[in-house]
Parts: C-alpha cells; sequence; structure tokens
C-alpha cells in the first residue's frame, strides 16, 4: 500500500492523540517503516482544525479518516468517519492520488523513535488479534446487512464489508 502512495507521490502520516511513547509502542508492535507519526495530545493542533475530534470518546480521540492533501494544503480527497469502526477500502485514496498526477517520491523513513518505550501497553491492539478482529468484522457485518432494512443499512454494512475484506487482503500479502 506504501508502495503505491508513494508511487503516487504523497506521504503517509498517522495523527493521534496518543504520545509520542505511545506511537512509538504502536510502532514497536506495527513496523510500518514508511508512515509519520504525529502526536496530538487534546487534538489541538491537527485534529480538531481537520474536524477529526472526538470528544465524547475515552476523553476525546481520533476519528478515522483519509485525507489527501495537495501540494497547495488543499484538501483535494476527504473521508471522515463516524466513529472508531467507520474505515474506508484504501483504493478511493489511491485513485483520488492518482488523479493528482505528482511525480513519484521516494518514501521517508518512518515510525517515532522513543528510547526505553514499553511494546505492552493497556488497551494497545496486537498483531495476533488482527485476523480475527477483522474476520469477525467481516462476517459480522455480512450478517447486518442481511438483515437490515433500507439502502443506507445496506451500503454501510457493505461498505463495512469490503473495508474488512481489504484489511485481511493485506494482511494476508504482508504475511505470505
Amino acid at each position: 500500500m506504501n508502495d503505491r502512495i508513494a508511487a503516487a507521490g504523497a506521504e503517509v502520516i498517522a495523527v493521534s492523540v496518543d504520545s509520542e511513547e505511545r506511537n512509538a509502542a504502536m510502532f514497536e508492535r506495527w513496523p510500518t517503516p514508511h508512515v509519520q507519526y504525529v502526536s496530538d495530545p487534546g487534538g489541538e493542533q491537527y485534529l480538531k482544525p481537520l474536524e477529526l475530534f472526538n470528544p465524547e470518546d475515552r476523553g476525546g480521540i481520533a476519528l478515522p479518516a483519509l485525507l489527501v492533501l495537495g501540494a497547495d494544503g488543499n484538501e483535494v480527497f476527504g473521508y471522515r468517519g463516524n466513529d472508531f469502526a467507520d474505515r474506508r477500502n484504501d483504493d478511493d485514496v489511491i485513485a483520488a492520488l492518482e488523479g493528482l498526477g505528482l511525480t513519484a517520491v521516494d518514501p521517508v523513513a518512518g515510525g517515532p523513535v522513543v528510547e526505553g518505550v514499553e511494546e505492552r501497553q493497556k488497551g494497545a491492539f496486537t498483531p495476533k488479534l488482527f485476523g480475527p478482529y477483522f474476520t469477525g468484522n467481516k462476517f459480522g457485518a455480512i450478517a447486518i446487512r442481511s438483515r437490515a432494512e433500507g439502502d443506507e443499512a445496506k451500503t454501510l454494512a457493505k461498505e463495512h464489508q469490503q473495508m474488512s475484506e481489504s484489511m485481511l487482503e493485506a494482511w494476508a500479502q504482508l504475511n505470505s
């Protein structure tokens, strides 16, 4: 995925309310070599201005989002989730990037570096749970879709199923 993003002329930046230490622990657990991590406690610097802050959940967390900003800083693609489970398939963001016609970039080495970080932090998602988590999400979405009434509910369930399938596919490629 990050190779496709770099080929489309962009970089990945992950912004969260987590401390630099927690971001470093997450990187230790989930090595993502071409992702820049930004800590925004309280969401004041980035998350609130981008309308990506949920003050109601756990004292304030980032909402899931995929944003593409052009070289001038203006948003050319934006998806903002409603809650932690509201995620999109990566194909939408890749299509938006490729449509910009940017020159490919060399991905910058990512990952926060904090000496002596404790990888095992309370509430942090572990790799061994990834497959079961998204498999459960996929089949839960299928069940909800079959029971849902109305086009909007069926569409949301289908999107969640597709996102789960995309995540499982990426996980299988990573582990092959």
